[in-house]
């Protein structure tokens, strides 16, 4: 008669202290931010910062 071992199919346990999370920030360079007003109506004051999102595919 020929066995075969089944695989181990046991559901597997978290790690008992797993990482939170692992970032990767890019360092930011200083540049002049935009005044009060400009500011406002990008969502930062960083001009380097400012990634508009169009749902529309473009324009303001």
């Amino acid at each position: 008669m020929n066995s075969v071992q089944k695989e181990n199919t046991a559901p597997l346990s978290p790690p008992s202290s797993p990482p939170l999370g692992i970032s990767s920030v890019p360092v930011q360079t200083w540049e002049q931010p935009y005044d009060s007003a400009s500011a406002l109506k990008h969502g930062t004051i960083f001009p380097g910062l400012n990634f508009p999102f169009y749902a529309s595919g473009g324009g303001q």
